[in-house]
């Protein structure tokens, strides 16, 4: 296997990050702290090759810049589930169509919702 900070054209299956190209770009950032420079211009080469979004570049630049002068990778887990990944569920759902709640039934035009008795054309508030 060849060294993968060297390779100006990584693979998709070389990203330190776990499903990076379905990562939403608010999401990139908190992950990206966590990668030592290495794997940064790994992800940076990728991103240069493939959708090229100025904004992800321009992060990963100012993270490198923040490594070079001395910050250190945050703690975690880079391949963790985020905010932007669903977790795996434990079981299914008790909800079917046959035990789901039925939707309300419109109101026909001109009446007013008694359950909003502010409303302007209600006769319960309606001034005499």
């Amino acid at each position: 296997m060849h060294d993968k900070s060297s390779d100006p054209h990584p693979s998709r299956e070389e990203l330190p990050l776990p499903d990076y190209d379905h990562m939403p770009v608010a999401g990139l950032e908190h992950r990206m702290r966590s990668l030592p420079a290495d794997d940064l211009r790994t992800v940076r080469a990728y991103e240069q090759e493939h959708a090229d979004r100025p904004q992800v570049k321009q992060m990963i630049d100012h993270r490198l810049d923040q490594l070079e002068h001395g910050s250190a990778p945050s703690g975690g887990d880079p391949a963790a589930h985020g905010a932007e990944q669903a977790r795996p569920t434990r079981g299914r759902s008790s909800v079917s169509p046959q035990t789901a709640a039925l939707p309300p039934d419109p109101l026909p035009h001109g009446t007013y919702d008694r359950s909003h008795p502010t409303q302007p054309n209600n006769p319960r508030t309606r001034h005499r």
